[in-house]
């Protein structure tokens, strides 16, 4: 039977360096390594100011396996 080993990699979208070229490299940089994506998760979060609710995605976690 295989056996997997698991890591999770936090990309925080409010960090000023953190673009679709910096995302791409840590993912190219993952995938060189063998770690497969398996989940992309959105942490969403919010607040109410009283005159309305914002929802907005401050990180997105992406799970990655490989073969041990």
């Amino acid at each position: 039977m295989k056996k997997f080993e698991y890591k999770v990699f936090t990309f925080n979208n409010q960090t000023f360096t953190n673009n679709d070229i910096t995302l791409s490299a840590d993912l190219d940089k993952l995938g060189g390594e063998s770690w497969e994506l398996v989940s992309a998760l959105p942490i969403i979060d919010g607040n109410n100011d009283g005159k309305g609710t914002s929802v907005f995605t401050d990180e997105i976690k992406f799970i990655f396996k490989r073969e041990k």
